[in-house]
């Protein structure tokens, strides 16, 4: 069963909160664009898993934006651990009202390779990824997997979004930078193109079903 963002997919807040410290600073620039009963960013910092930012805060760690074409990567690990990782918490309807300029430099911006929601809202759809969803992605792909697991776990879809993705996280993760890992995307989404269009061809080639004669 599927539970709204606001209730928790096992156990009490308490519960979710216990374990290890982040090793990574975990930060959102807010923009309240979203529900607070349905964003994730908001129940990220409930549940004391990322703390909300102001725009014009100063941070030096990694920002996940539209606003770069270089993707997360291996090469981006360090940076993540020492300085933190951002999330834009805001809603993919409006991002054009986002004041960009506001954030933090732009060389530190990454962008997400291709992946696939989970989350209630957009269950499916290819790159519509949610803030949290976002953030553990980014720690998937730079190989800090316990930490994503941490963001999962407060939510009821977070183990379909590694199901749906684990074979694109298996060869984002094996990408020593940026460069790499675009050769890697283009390469698996060239087999999956090539394997869906195999699949479409068998069908067509299925002999029609003979139709039962009526008694």
């Amino acid at each position: 069963d599927h539970c709204p963002d606001g209730d928790p997919a096992s156990g009490s807040e308490e519960d979710l909160v216990k374990g290890d410290t982040a090793r990574a600073k975990l930060v959102l620039f807010e923009f309240g664009q979203n529900d607070p009963k349905m964003d994730s960013g908001v129940r990220l910092c409930r549940f004391g898993l990322a703390k909300s930012l102001r725009p014009q805060a100063g941070f030096q760690g990694i920002v996940l934006s539209t606003m770069t074409q270089i993707p997360v990567s291996a090469e981006d690990r360090e940076v993540i651990e020492t300085s933190g990782l951002a999330g834009v918490n805001c809603s993919w309807n409006r991002l054009n009202e986002i004041p960009w300029g506001k954030l933090p430099r732009k060389p530190q911006h990454r962008i997400l390779p291709f992946l696939v929601a989970a989350n209630s809202v957009n269950y499916g759809r290819p790159n519509k990824l949610n803030t949290a969803e976002a953030m553990a992605a980014a720690l998937i792909i730079v190989g800090m997997r316990s930490e994503a697991q941490k963001l999962l776990d407060a939510f009821s879809w977070g183990e379909e979004f590694l199901r749906l993705n684990e074979e694109a996280f298996t060869v984002y993760s094996q990408a020593k930078n940026a460069r790499d890992l675009r050769q890697a995307e283009a390469q698996l989404l060239e087999r999956w193109r090539r394997e869906a269009q195999e699949r479409r061809s068998e069908e067509v080639d299925l002999p029609p079903e003979e139709e039962e004669e009526d008694e």
